[in-house]
């Protein structure tokens, strides 16, 4: 039967990234057609769209969903002293329903603003955030963290850990996948990042780590590998189309050539490198030009302060025009690609562009909110005003998530009171 939206403007971010006015059909979960004057006959429900912008589901593809609880939580600090500090010692108190609600709060801010689809990386509670992912009606790819150099954990526990939660996730939800997510070069030994990613190629998983972070990350590789990062990454045979390298401010013309000669993926969260302080700017068109994949995440709503990646698309739009000196380094057309079809391709999942056979991951905006009008030529270039507040609707799979600015699949005003006495109580322990 399926459902006929007409007369919208489409961003399709189809093969020719094709802007039109016309109309969609969704049919079983799926895009059946784009065009324009599309047939009504045989069509269970006709919708109009006039007045709507529809644009792919957004792909965060780096983030830290249950973190929302510290958000505003050790402000005013660089990375290294943030986490060592406050986020890790009150982390310590965190039990598994924490990271339920958490994860719940992050995933209504995140369909709030437009995202879909989301890449997690997180320690522990992988179960409880995929209950958390399946009862939002988002799609993520949920990373089990690694990291054996706190004294608390050993290569062997991680590893043996890692391979029972492939098995217990791994089936629980077709909107549901896992990757292997070790932490960072300084947090993993060489033997817990080799056995990690032998694990990830076996069980076809990706391989999620963050990298080139910061100075301090650097210079302690440099003393102890006589390496940086990504060329210690590169040594042991990590670096590929299947790993996901969050961050990487902090590179080399060497390592840009690594990356994009092994096709990898290559996130940039803008936002949160600029709260840390991190001082390293990712440099996205050099990547783009080597042959790397770039997306773009948030990181965790704890060092953003939030999870919108519309803000994300902008932010990295006004940086790297402001890295190179040069208003047209880094398009409008880019940063829809990084936070559409090419986070897409980096987690390896449904969604990013509007064309036929692909999933009914989608947003509908107010076309006529003050702060879009008027519409010119160039539809992309609303990235540069939109916020989360000219979001009506929110599709995955051909669902409503988000409908008429109300959130279909669970009770919004309950799960972030539960998730706020959850995160005062932390602190508190």
């Amino acid at each position: 039967m399926g459902l006929l939206i007409k007369n919208a403007k489409i961003i399709t971010q189809n093969q020719r990234r094709e802007t039109i006015q016309g109309d969609l059909l969704i049919d079983g979960g799926k895009i059946a057609n784009v065009g324009r004057e599309l047939p009504k006959e045989g069509v269970g429900e006709v919708v109009e769209g006039k007045g709507k912008i529809i644009f792919p589901g957004l792909v965060n593809a780096h983030t830290h969903g249950a973190m929302g609880l510290f958000r505003g939580y050790g402000e005013g600090l660089p990375l290294h002293r943030w986490l060592e500090e406050k986020i890790w010692p009150v982390e310590k108190n965190l039990n598994k329903e924490d990271i339920y609600w958490g994860t719940m709060m992050g995933a209504i801010e995140m369909i709030r603003s437009g995202t879909t689809c989301f890449n997690e990386m997180y320690m522990f509670g992988l179960r409880h955030m995929a209950k958390a992912v399946i009862e939002t009606g988002m799609r993520a790819v949920l990373g089990k963290g690694v990291y054996d150099k706190s004294g608390e954990r050993s290569t062997e526990s991680e590893m043996k850990e890692l391979e029972a939660k492939a098995g217990e996730i791994g089936e629980l939800h077709p909107r549901v996948k896992m990757s292997v997510a070790a932490h960072s070069v300084y947090t993993c030994s060489e033997e817990l990042l080799k056995q990690a990613k032998r694990f990830a190629e076996k069980e076809g998983l990706q391989f999620h780590i963050h990298a080139n972070e910061t100075r301090q990350e650097i210079f302690q590789m440099l003393e102890k590998k006589k390496m940086r990062p990504v060329e210690y990454l590169d040594s042991l045979g990590l670096v590929d189309s299947s790993s996901v390298l969050a961050h990487m401010g902090w590179v080399t013309k060497r390592e840009i050539s690594i990356a994009g000669k092994r096709g990898a993926n290559v996130v940039y969260c803008p936002v949160s490198n600029l709260k840390l302080a991190t001082g390293g700017i990712c440099p996205v068109p050099e990547f783009e030009e080597g042959g790397a994949n770039v997306a773009l995440g948030t990181d965790g709503a704890a060092s953003n302060n939030s999870l919108n990646m519309l803000e994300t698309m902008k932010c990295a739009l006004l940086m790297q025009k402001h890295r190179y000196w040069d208003a047209g380094k880094y398009p409008e057309e880019k940063a829809w690609d990084a936070a559409t079809i090419n986070g897409a391709e980096a987690l390896g999942m449904e969604g990013g562009s509007i064309a036929e056979g692909k999933a009914a991951d989608l947003v509908f905006v107010d076309a006529n909110a003050a702060n879009i009008a008027p519409l010119h030529k160039e539809l992309r270039s609303i990235i540069y005003s939109i916020n989360p507040g000219n979001i009506t609707d929110v599709m995955v799979d051909g669902r409503f998530i988000l409908k008429n600015r109300e959130i279909t699949s669970v009770d919004e005003e309950k799960i972030v009171e539960k998730a706020t006495d959850v995160a005062h109580g932390l602190v508190e322990r």
